[in-house]
């Protein structure tokens, strides 16, 4: 007798008649299939991957947490400086001896943070090459300093006594090194150091009048400078 194809029940059975408990049994063994295909399997391999990302994401928390502590900590109190020398003239000259005082400007200048320094200069030496010419310091710096008043009135200049002076020319080789306090304030916070700045080849023209009266200025805009910070007054031989 032939057999028909049974849809109801997936097998082949004469008169295609399925029995209840066949149909059953049938269908959970084909879910139980389907599960078992479609459940995951622990490889070594998955493993791996799953640790790997673990082990990332703890490393990306703890580094997100330790920015949110430092960098807030860090970044107060910064405050990006420049320093020029910005100005020199003569006074005092003396047509006997050829000799003037000099008198060396600075100034600070910060782009883009926010930040106003004042400079009170305490010690200075001027020299031409290797030559030391001049040495001269603020008044009464020191106790200034013991009394921490050194940053109430800003002296952003150097003045060298009695330096012997061309009358006409130019000087291109001069030096000068300067130990100034800086007080800071601004957004990025406020504070107060000393700065170590070396103002290099600073070109210096000299003239005299028909009377004899010498005048002295920088040639050009405004010199940059070097600067080392410290946080207190440093020991230096100068």
């Amino acid at each position: 007798m032939t057999r028909s194809l049974c849809t109801s029940c997936g097998l082949r059975r004469r008169y295609c008649q399925c029995h209840p408990q066949d149909s059953a049994a049938l269908n959970a063994n084909a879910n139980g299939d389907n599960y078992g295909e479609r459940a995951f399997k622990l490889t070594p391999a998955s493993f791996c991957v799953f640790y790997l990302l673990y082990t990332l994401g703890m490393f990306g928390f703890a580094l997100i947490f330790y920015l949110s502590l430092v960098i807030p900590k860090n970044l107060k109190g910064i405050c990006y400086l420049e320093v020029f020398a910005d100005s020199f003239s003569v006074s005092n000259a003396s047509n006997t001896n050829a000799t003037a005082d000099w008198n060396v400007g600075f100034t600070t200048r910060n782009p883009g943070n926010g930040c106003k320094a004042s400079l009170h200069t305490m010690k200075s030496r001027l020299l031409r090459g290797d030559k030391l010419i001049s040495e001269s310091s603020s008044p009464d710096y020191f106790s200034s300093l013991v009394t921490r008043k050194i940053n109430d009135v800003p002296l952003p200049y150097a003045v060298f006594e009695t330096v012997t002076t061309p009358r006409n020319g130019v000087v291109w080789d001069i030096l000068v090194e300067v130990v100034t306090s800086i007080k800071i304030n601004g957004r990025s916070g406020h504070g107060v150091g000393v700065l170590i700045v070396t103002c290099r080849d600073l070109p210096v023209n000299f003239t005299a009048d028909p009377a004899g009266n010498v005048k002295g200025s920088l040639i050009g805009y405004m010199r940059p400078c070097e600067y080392i910070v410290q946080d207190k007054y440093p020991d230096i031989s100068f």
